[in-house]
């Protein structure tokens, strides 16, 4: 994958097809599929969607191993081109989630034997269990560190608990560890909070002396007005900072992908008025639910596999169509709770293959 398209959002056009067939109304197999395979976590962070969503209910919740491998098993045989694994909790502390990897990589290699596209396998992890014989198995391994310092990483991942003896050199350890046995590229992630900017150049100088190929720097995300308030206020220090790392790194081979890369319009007013952009991904949940989209986990559509329910009858349900009607501005809709997008770029684009003014751009 090129540096320009590592982070944004028009690498989506490479599934012009399935964009157009969403276009007209049809329901294409998902491009992307976003496995929880534990709620568990061994780490506390201050920005954690789960957290904040008030789902500690859930936290011991595991993905079976019969489920977790189905899903990956469906996501191969239905085209998808990438399974992301992340949460929800820490993906290591289920004890399938190696095999689930295995699998993947044995399927991807199946399929490019046949003649069609690798299935890339990425996950997220705060790095506390990872070692190189996950390395292995995974394109895309991104370290959640969000710290520069010890003291820094203690206060953002364990939010400050003095019960918590810290897990900062194990990680150090364990990335570096892993550094020989990639497959495509291993990077470190931090999510921008009030607290913790300041860090960013010292993340960076760690990141190029381990030896990682890039790193990603985006804005912490808060159903809390005021947190969300104190994040924006601090945006424009830490973009300043971002580019004094990119100039203090410049002859590093680290690639810094910072927040303007990652999240241009991440908080501009909306173009479209219904989110068509779930239907180009999946999320399977911890708890077993189908969900319609990673930031949006209360909108699911059946637990996964319910009465040996094939993936295919989940997909074009009644029940899933339902949800992603539910999805619009008018009144009751779902859309308005949705503070921030992710995928917001994906639905300016299906608006304009729409219009046919990318399409025109493109010819």
């Amino acid at each position: 994958m090129t540096d320009l398209h590592r982070f944004q959002s028009l690498k989506i056009l490479a599934h012009y097809d399935r964009l157009e067939a969403i276009t007209r109304g049809e329901y294409p197999y998902p491009i992307d599929w976003h496995i929880y395979p534990s709620n568990h976590c061994n780490h506390f962070c201050t920005f954690c969607l789960f957290i904040q969503n008030g789902e500690q209910q859930n936290f011991h919740v595991k993905l079976p191993r019969a489920v977790l491998m189905r899903a990956v098993g469906d996501a191969a045989h239905t085209d998808a081109r990438l399974i992301h694994f992340s949460g929800g909790g820490e993906p290591l502390l289920n004890r399938h989630t190696l095999d689930a990897l295995k699998l993947a990589q044995a399927l991807s290699e199946q399929r490019v034997e046949i003649g069609g596209k690798p299935l890339k396998v990425a996950m997220s992890t705060n790095g506390a269990l990872l070692t190189p014989e996950v390395a292995r198995h995974v394109n895309y391994l991104r370290i959640s560190l969000n710290a520069g310092t010890p003291e820094q990483h203690h206060k953002t991942n364990h939010a400050g608990d003095p019960r918590h003896p810290g897990d900062w050199h194990r990680i150090m350890e364990n990335i570096a560890a892993c550094i020989p046995y990639k497959r495509e590229d291993i990077g470190l992630a931090f999510v921008v909070e009030h607290e913790n900017y300041q860090d960013i150049p010292a993340f960076c100088r760690i990141a190029a002396e381990l030896g990682v190929d890039f790193v990603h720097i985006r804005p912490g995300f808060y159903y809390d007005a005021a947190l969300d308030t104190a994040v924006r206020g601090v945006m424009e220090k830490a973009r300043l900072l971002c580019e004094a790392a990119k100039w203090d790194l410049r002859k590093s081979p680290l690639k810094i992908f910072a927040i303007n890369e990652k999240f241009e319009g991440y908080w501009t007013p909306r173009t479209y008025h219904a989110c068509r952009a779930v239907l180009t991904g999946i999320c399977l949940r911890a708890t077993g639910d189908f969900a319609v989209c990673q930031d949006r986990t209360d909108l699911t559509f059946g637990a996964a596999y319910r009465d040996g329910a094939s993936f295919a009858s989940i997909w074009h349900s009644d029940e899933h169509k339902a949800v992603v009607a539910r999805i619009h501005d008018g009144d009751g809709g779902e859309l308005t709770k949705c503070p921030r997008c992710v995928w917001g770029k994906r639905n300016d684009i299906l608006k304009s293959i729409e219009t046919d003014d990318l399409r025109v751009a493109l010819v």
